[in-house]
């Protein structure tokens, strides 16, 4: 078996310079684009998007699992103690509009 040198002209850059300056051109612009795409508002928040919702749903589950496991230490003041906020809840469940002088000696005024 003799060996034969392989012909690999037909990769130089330098046969055809106007192709090869083109294509390298036309990589340089694909990766400024992509640079430029990287570096904007928009992809900034999309990329933060995920880290971020994954730390508020954690702190969520956080806080939900401590109210609930000190539930039982605290007490929900009876409606008795607040009346003016019985009577606002009174009127929003039951679409009515006061008068403003009920409005406004419920909300303590003189």
């Amino acid at each position: 078996m003799e060996d034969e040198r392989i012909d690999f002209s037909a990769l130089d850059p330098g046969r055809n310079e106007l192709h090869w300056k083109g294509t390298i051109d036309a990589l340089v612009g694909k990766a400024m684009a992509e640079r430029r795409k990287r570096l904007s508002i928009e992809h900034q928040l999309l990329r933060w998007a995920r880290p971020v919702l994954v730390v508020a749903a954690g702190l969520t589950i956080v806080a939900w699992t401590a109210g609930f496991l000190a539930g039982s230490r605290f007490q929900v003041a009876p409606s008795a103690q607040h009346p003016s906020a019985l009577s606002l809840a009174n009127w929003a469940a039951n679409d009515q509009i006061p008068e403003p002088s009920d409005l406004f000696g419920t909300l303590g005024g003189n």
